[in-house]
């Protein structure tokens, strides 16, 4: 493998990094769940979540580390029920109210570029997704009971990328990037290469009033318009199943990784 390992860059400072190259996951950085404080509010007032287990299953094979779905893990029932292995900075817990929040931040930081190195799967009914989320779990896409919000409430996450494994083909790639709430930030550019063939860098940079994405340090999409206005923080997953992003294809051959050699976060040097 091919690995950049400029880590310098101008006018930047650096905020985060994980190389991966320790033999377990760094948990000083992440917590190895998807979004378990949704989860545990949801068993407390009753609520069924859509995911069975929320708990990360991965692999760190010689500094990669590979978010993993094989046949029977993470656990589910059946090959058609839907799961997802996530790796986060930041969760939250709920009090005897949602007005009582403790915010459970490893890294969370408002503006700045935020990079990946991957390679991504195939597939009818995978998604690999790198995004973010404002750290407050009142101020999210979705109320603490579990209802999705929409464009009065404004901007609230923001689709570093959503890659679906049914769009990757030999020659090219169909990638959604989007900023969440607005009408006019989501697009599906389709970039000339094979996004599960290769480590690719996907990267963001997020300004007041302004987002522009990269492929591999050209620019392929920029934004203009409101941008969230809390620290985020950084939400890497993998998810299976049938929806938009296709049907469970109960012919799939497992495992399947959504395989990252790096993440970095840097902010704008003012000096």
């Amino acid at each position: 493998m091919s690995i950049d390992t400029s880590i310098e860059k101008p006018g930047w400072r650096l905020t985060f990094q994980d190389e991966f190259d320790r033999p377990q996951l760094n948990d000083m950085y992440w917590f190895p769940a998807y979004r378990s404080g949704r989860k545990e509010y949801f068993k407390r007032i009753g609520k069924e979540s859509r995911w069975v287990d929320h708990n990360a299953h991965y692999v760190i094979e010689d500094g990669v580390f590979k978010l993993r779905i094989a046949e029977d893990l993470p656990f589910r029932p059946s090959k058609s029920t839907p799961c997802v292995t996530c790796i986060q900075t930041s969760d939250h817990r709920f009090g005897a109210t949602t007005d009582e929040v403790q915010i459970l931040d490893k890294f969370a930081q408002k503006y700045g570029w935020f990079e990946i190195r991957c390679r991504l799967p195939r597939g009818e009914g995978l998604m690999s997704a790198f995004w973010l989320h404002q750290h407050d779990p009142t101020k999210q896409e979705y109320t603490p009971e579990g209802g999705r919000l929409g464009l009065d409430a404004g901007v609230r996450e923001i689709d570093i990328f959503e890659q679906q494994g049914r769009l990757i083909t030999d020659t090219a790639s169909e990638v959604d990037l989007n900023v969440h709430f607005t009408t006019d930030a989501h697009s599906r550019p389709s970039v000339p290469i094979d996004a599960s063939a290769d480590f690719h860098t996907w990267a963001m940079a997020w300004q007041e009033g302004g987002i522009d994405w990269y492929l591999d340090g050209e620019r392929i999409k920029s934004y203009v318009g409101p941008t969230p206005q809390e620290k985020m923080f950084i939400l890497v997953a993998l998810f299976q199943y049938s929806g938009w992003i296709g049907q469970i294809d109960p012919n799939l051959v497992y495992p399947r990784d959504f395989e990252i050699d790096h993440i970095r976060v840097y902010a704008r040097d003012e000096a």
